[in-house]
């Protein structure tokens, strides 16, 4: 295992080690709404662009973002998780509703932030630090992913950043898997993106 793929690992760790206190502190200083918001930038920025650009390179998120030809399956394959994303709507804790700020701003924030750098962190670093190691690039990076909402979450509108790890968890799982049928997360980002927006509206 090289060190990048050691990196790879521990990096959760570290993520939600920074996340959870700097969106406690934003929540405490701007507000709930507004931190969150903040916190998230800060995530999106960091670590969902800086840490994969250094890790795996331009050129292998070019590469992972880069479009595929469209196909039924591939089309049923994006459709279940927007649909799932329409059930877990109703499921306490899941709601991304924060109405005290402009809308425009929060579907930026769920198309851009969430669909692309989210994507970018959690399924394409890992498909391509683990080519061979499935467990690593599905299971393992899907556990981070939902246990990561925990840092957002305990600072949400809804107040049960449990349901948010739950409904992540199983969604990061289907992303993952995705991806890895794939070889892209072209279509994950896609997805997240549109499922995203299902939650805010």
């Amino acid at each position: 295992m090289n060190d990048k793929q050691k990196i790879a690992i521990i990096s959760p760790l570290v993520i939600i080690g920074t996340m959870y206190p700097i969106f406690q502190f934003l929540g405490n200083q701007l507000g709930n709404s507004i931190g969150w918001y903040l916190g998230l930038w800060i995530y999106w920025i960091v670590w969902g662009w800086v840490f994969p650009w250094v890790m795996i390179g331009k050129d292998s998120i070019v590469r992972l973002i880069r479009p595929q030809k469209w196909t039924l399956q591939l089309f049923f394959m994006v459709a279940f998780p927007v649909i799932m994303a329409a059930i877990f709507r109703f499921i306490a804790g899941m709601e991304y509703e924060k109405p005290a700020l402009w809308f425009l701003f929060i579907l930026i924030s769920t198309n851009l932030g969430n669909g692309f750098f989210e994507e970018v962190l959690w399924r394409g670093m890992y498909l391509e630090l683990f080519p061979k190691r499935v467990t690593l690039r599905i299971v393992w990076s899907t556990i981070w992913f939902a246990l990561w909402h925990f840092a957002p979450g305990s600072i949400s509108a809804s107040g049960n950043p449990i349901g948010l790890m739950i409904g992540s968890g199983m969604m990061g799982l289907y992303f993952a898997f995705l991806a890895h049928k794939t070889k892209t997360i072209w279509w994950t980002m896609i997805a997240h993106a549109l499922g995203g927006l299902i939650m805010v509206v």
